[in-house]
């Protein structure tokens, strides 16, 4: 993935597995090419809220929720790879 920024789960997973945990699956190109994509329409999600949403707190949560569904959506690749 090179210098792109990773999402929370990928961390955790790095993380996991320094510490011994489990191991984090290697991806396939599709699959990569599937995260690339969840990653450049949150992207623009975070965009749009940065730009529409005028209230701070508001702008916040909504951040947290795309983030979240980013991260749900990319951990799903994951676990679809494991289980190959």
């Amino acid at each position: 993935m090179g210098s792109e920024l990773k999402s929370a789960w990928e961390l955790a997973m790095e993380k996991t597995q320094k510490m011994g945990g489990d191991k984090v699956p290697s991806l396939s190109s599709d699959e990569k090419e599937e995260i690339a994509e969840i990653r450049k329409v949150y992207e623009a999600k975070f965009a749009e809220v940065e730009i529409l949403v005028q209230d701070q707190e508001k702008k916040n949560l909504d951040l947290d929720r795309l983030r979240r569904e980013r991260d749900q959506k990319i951990e799903a690749v994951y676990e679809r790879a494991k289980k190959r």
